[in-house]
């Protein structure tokens, strides 16, 4: 059996009022869009309990297109990959590897003080997880 995912059943509950129509007459869909965007919703992982006109037509579209698998969310192609130049990546994980237990504030600074990257412009979220990931040097502190 396929897992469903429950954020295109989430997405799909929504939509209820539209979806279950064969039929929209002229001017419809905005009204009903617009009813729908003034609702609450408990929407799982945030704090947020109103969805815009503009998302909700996204998704009626998406439905329209490819049914529920067009509520999914697509797979990011940038997972794993880091926009840091190659030199400051591998003087990152080469630091990481000699001492596994340097957090990134001390790399930022080695790095810093070794003139490959400008001050304060590493982060956890530029060198950190998604850099080390997938090169096998991922326990950050």
């Amino acid at each position: 059996m396929n897992d469903i995912d429950p954020k295109a059943l989430f997405r799909l509950s929504v939509l209820g009022p539209l979806v279950s129509r064969e039929r929209l007459s002229r001017g419809e869909l905005q009204q009903i869009v617009r009813q729908l965007a003034q609702q609450e919703y408990a929407i799982s992982g945030s704090r947020r309990r109103h969805i815009s006109e503009k998302t909700l037509q996204t998704w009626y579209y998406a439905w329209r297109r490819n049914g529920l698998a067009g509520l999914s969310d697509a797979p990011r192609t940038d997972t794993g990959r880091s926009k840091l130049p190659e030199p400051v990546q591998v003087a990152v994980l080469a630091a990481k590897r000699e001492n596994p237990r340097r957090s990134i504030r001390q790399i930022r600074l080695l790095l810093e003080a070794a003139g490959l990257v400008p001050r304060n412009t590493l982060s956890r979220q530029t060198a950190g997880w998604p850099l080390c990931k997938g090169n096998g040097a991922h326990t950050w502190r």
